[in-house]
């Protein structure tokens, strides 16, 4: 898997920027939409995870920096897929 996750309960539904991209994704293979959905689908519910430790103790640096690490994890999955989606 390309996204470490805390195991979660919920399960995220990907927002309107994660349906774009996972339309430019499908189009070359479905099981590389699959992938990248699954891969959404996990950073987005470590960054809700993130997020929600954050707000409970705003003075906690290593929680914030997290929350950061989690939205580059983002960033590196839409860079993998926009990358692979061009032609």
């Amino acid at each position: 898997a390309l996204v470490s996750s805390p195991q979660t309960a919920k399960s995220p539904l990907p927002n309107s920027e994660d349906q774009q991209l996972l339309a430019a994704v499908a189009s070359p293979s479905p099981a590389t939409r699959a992938q990248y959905a699954s891969n959404l689908q996990n950073v987005n519910a470590y960054i809700r995870d993130a997020e929600e430790s954050a707000q409970a103790d705003p003075n906690d640096e290593e929680a914030q920096q997290i929350v950061m690490d989690a939205y580059e994890q983002r960033a590196a999955v839409y860079e993998m897929a926009l990358d692979r989606s061009l032609p």
